[in-house]
């Protein structure tokens, strides 16, 4: 999610957008929003985007993998998460029996 003050909000994306359609070079969009011609070098990316899903496509989207592939089980994540509740170092076990002042 874009900040308040960010330069490229979805407006801003928009913005992009209707300058390159009307012809503007890459440096004069740069120049004239404040940013870096390889940031106005997405534009492509975000018309493609615009033309498939409308104002909507602009908008952020989450970089959480859609898949992992190579992620651990679940029986080794369950057996990693039972080991780590049962064999714990020596300072972790003196704060939680004796407080954490004591640990120290």
């Amino acid at each position: 999610m874009s900040h308040a003050n960010a330069r490229l909000t979805v407006r801003g994306r928009m913005l992009i957008v209707e300058r390159r359609r009307d012809g503007w070079k890459q440096a004069h969009i740069a120049a004239a929003m404040g940013v870096s011609r390889k940031t106005v070098r997405h534009w492509l990316h975000w018309l493609h985007r615009f033309a498939t899903e409308a104002e909507t496509g602009l908008a952020d989207r989450s970089s959480r993998p859609r898949h992992s592939p190579t992620r651990t089980s679940a029986e080794t994540e369950a057996r990693v998460m039972a080991q780590r509740w049962t064999t714990r170092p020596v300072g972790q076990l003196a704060r939680l029996q004796c407080g954490s002042s004591a640990a120290r």
